[in-house]
């Protein structure tokens, strides 16, 4: 129990940069819907862009980063919990997981300096 004092924070999907991207990518780890199944794209994004929503770009200095992350963020939530058409596609799905892990790649290089290799078995 919390007094009037103490406040209690909470994020039900999660709160941050590299965290948040970490909690979208668990989700391309999990087992795909059949591939006939119709809109199994739709229902990736539908759970895994969920923690996308409390994703802190504003502090990245790097005007290209900060704009690639979040237009990577709002077409993964666009095709998540949007009504627009086109649905999202495998190609999508494809692309938003390579591109959150390429993300991941410039925040160590630009951000934080250090030096990455892709891996051959990412």
């Amino acid at each position: 129990m919390t007094t009037k004092d103490e406040k209690e924070i909470t994020s039900e999907f999660g709160k941050g940069l590299t965290y948040c991207i970490g909690l979208f990518l668990a989700h391309a780890e999990r087992s795909d819907p059949p591939i006939t199944l119709n809109g199994a794209a739709s229902l990736f994004f539908n759970a895994s862009s969920d923690h996308l929503y409390e994703l802190e770009s504003l502090h990245i200095k790097d005007i290209n980063l900060r704009k690639r992350i979040e237009e990577w963020r709002d077409k993964c939530l666009r095709w998540g919990h949007g009504f627009e058409k086109p649905k999202a596609t495998k190609e999508d799905k494809e692309w938003a997981i390579q591109e959150a892990k390429d993300l991941l790649r410039l925040i160590d290089e630009k951000l934080l300096k250090i030096k990455t290799i892709k891996g051959s078995w990412e």
